[in-house]
């Protein structure tokens, strides 16, 4: 019996072995990775349940390797039905989320989330917390949700404090990683040089190799090519150490642009070439949107513009997939957040409610009889009214005040604008003082949208904003008609005053930084302009000359400012760039 019980003892250990063996591979050497949970799997019916619970997880992460999401989904399924420990269990619904990423279903991907956060919160070991949260940090990774990774990575940062180096190093890469994608450069650099040097000192090279990657991406985002030519380099000799072909992908569609600005043409179309074999997968999207770019470039400045264009014809459609996936994922990921704030509130409420219950049953089952206890209630009582009163017309005004503004921009709305407009008219038709109305409509602003995204949109619409709020005087009255249309009405400004208030509107917003966005592009406005006259009784006379002002500056090749006059077949256009 005890050759038996040494036996089997030794075979578990034997078979946790090859599990280990099997993981270390799994992100490195995935062939390799297979052909180990084969050999295990050949023994399953030896496996204890815990055993079988991590193989089949480890089963499903190959699944998520080879984008076979359903089978993937199947294998962790199985995983669960084995009762797994804590570990293994968060572990198997964090790659639920993974499959429901490459199943496109954002939604349930960030509820999953949600879930797992709850679970985590509650484990009393703070390792498999600190891991478990790495894990995560991957996974928000994948949705993009870069926010979350700077919050959970600080959060992992602050509970390991150091104790073990293996999570340190994960959580410093991933806070590396989040301000990186956040644009905050040189934080980033600083950064990923701390995790190299922590993470080769401790004895972790693949992450000393990913943070010399990261420095690379960073110089090359600054413009820094030579510097990122020497980092890209020398994390790509790394990851050939490791086989790690996704990786190598990325520095090779790097390289590819990194050479072709350094005006090595022969070497960029090189690493691009290499890129441009991969199938065209998910995975490999934005590496060959990025060397098909380079390809292109490449071609337009050998001379070769057939080529040049087909080149961008592709790199276009893939820029087109990429961000209706990061729109999908981004409205995925509000409609989470957001029904996780509803329940939160909804739980709040019935908590203060239950709380409000008890203290009340409290308060009445106490000495009833007592006068001075009813008093006290009755003072009680009065405050609490008074207070809900207060609260009432607090509430009351600061709903009378959004009802009145844009909720983008935070100007009046329309109908707000063009009331409190009106009276200003009335009084100046009535003491025979000049009004004029300035209608403005950012040019092609479209394109922002579909070529940045709708956050880009709502960047340069409060930025723009901004600096025409600065700009206004005190009782003129800023207002967004809609869309990509403000108008701003000028009471005791005549048409000259007016039209050149337009053009320093234009000027000023020509000159924006749009880099802070996140993208370059250039924010033009057409503006046209109209002034009252006595014969005018209404507003609406003044808005609607305005408004053929300013087709006719559409019409005129945009960024440029009209004045309405009498016959607007030949305006007269004052400014243009």
């Amino acid at each position: 019996m005890l050759l038996l019980s040494s036996a089997v003892i030794t075979h578990a250990d034997e078979i946790d072995t090859e599990l280990d063996t099997a993981e270390s591979f799994m992100h490195t050497d995935t062939q390799s990775a297979i052909v180990k949970l084969n050999s295990v799997l050949s023994h399953e019916a030896t496996l204890s349940s815990s055993q079988k619970s991590r193989l089949y997880m480890l089963i499903s992460v190959k699944h998520l390797y080879l984008a076979e999401y359903n089978d993937a989904d199947i294998a962790l399924e199985k995983a669960l039905s084995f009762n797994p420990p804590d570990d293994i269990l968060t572990r198997i619904y964090l790659y639920k989320v993974t499959a429901s990423i490459g199943l496109k279903d954002y939604k349930q991907a960030f509820t999953q989330l949600e879930i797992n956060l709850a679970r985590i919160h509650n484990y009393q070991d703070n390792s498999i917390k600190i891991a478990t949260y790495n894990r995560l940090l991957n996974v928000y990774l994948e949705l993009e949700a870069y926010d979350e990774m700077l919050r959970i990575s600080r959060l992992a940062l602050d509970l390991n404090q150091g104790k073990n180096p293996k999570n340190q190093c994960y959580s410093m890469l991933y806070y590396s990683v989040a301000h990186l994608r956040l644009k905050q450069l040189e934080q980033a650099s600083s950064l990923f040089s701390d995790t190299e040097q922590y993470c080769a000192e401790q004895g972790f090279p693949l992450i000393a190799v990913m943070s010399v990657k990261g420095r690379g991406i960073v110089a090359y985002e600054k413009e820094d090519y030579l510097q990122a030519e020497s980092l890209l380099l020398t994390s790509l000799e790394g990851y050939q150490k490791f086989k790690f072909e996704v990786e190598i992908n990325e520095i090779h569609s790097y390289l590819g642009m990194t050479y072709f600005y350094l005006g090595r043409f022969q070497q960029a179309k090189f690493f691009a070439d290499k890129v441009n074999q991969l199938p065209i997968a998910p995975n490999n999207w934005l590496v060959k949107k990025r060397v098909n770019e380079a390809l292109s470039l490449v071609a337009g400045k050998q001379g070769q513009f057939d080529k040049a264009y087909q080149y961008q014809v592709v790199a276009n459609a893939l820029s087109l997939q990429i961000l209706n996936e990061q729109k999908v994922k981004e409205n995925a990921y509000q409609m989470a957040r957001f029904d996780s704030v509803e329940k939160n509130r909804e739980n709040n409420s019935l908590m203060q409610d239950h709380e409000l219950l008890v203290q009340q049953k409290d308060l009445f089952m106490k000495d009833k009889s007592s006068s001075i206890m009813f008093s006290t209630l009755l003072v009680g009582v009065s405050v609490g009214l008074l207070l809900l009163l207060i609260s009432a017309w607090l509430q009351r005004n600061q709903f009378m005040k959004q009802a009145q503004r844009d909720g983008l921009t935070g100007i009046y709305n329309r109908r707000t604008g063009q009331e409190l407009a009106e009276n200003e008219f009335v009084e100046a038709q009535t003491i025979n003082e000049p009004f004029s109305v300035l209608l403005m409509d950012l040019d092609l602003f479209k394109n922002i949208n579909d070529q940045f995204g709708h956050a880009t949109g709502d960047w340069t619409l409060k930025k723009v904003t901004s600096v025409i709020e600065a700009m206004i005087r005190p009782n003129d009255i800023f207002t967004r008609m809609g869309g990509e249309e403000f108008a701003i009405f000028m009471p005791k400004q005549d048409q000259a005053a007016a039209a050149e208030f337009a053009e320093r509107v234009r000027i000023e917003l020509l000159g924006i930084n749009t880099r802070y966005s996140g993208h370059d592009f250039t924010i033009t406005v057409s503006s046209g302009v109209s002034t009252a006259t006595k014969d005018d009784l209404s507003l609406d006379p003044l808005i609607q000359r305005a408004d053929v002002a300013l087709y006719s500056a559409k019409h005129n090749g945009r960024n440029c400012v009209v004045c309405y006059n009498e016959s607007m077949a030949k305006p007269t256009r004052l400014f243009s760039n």
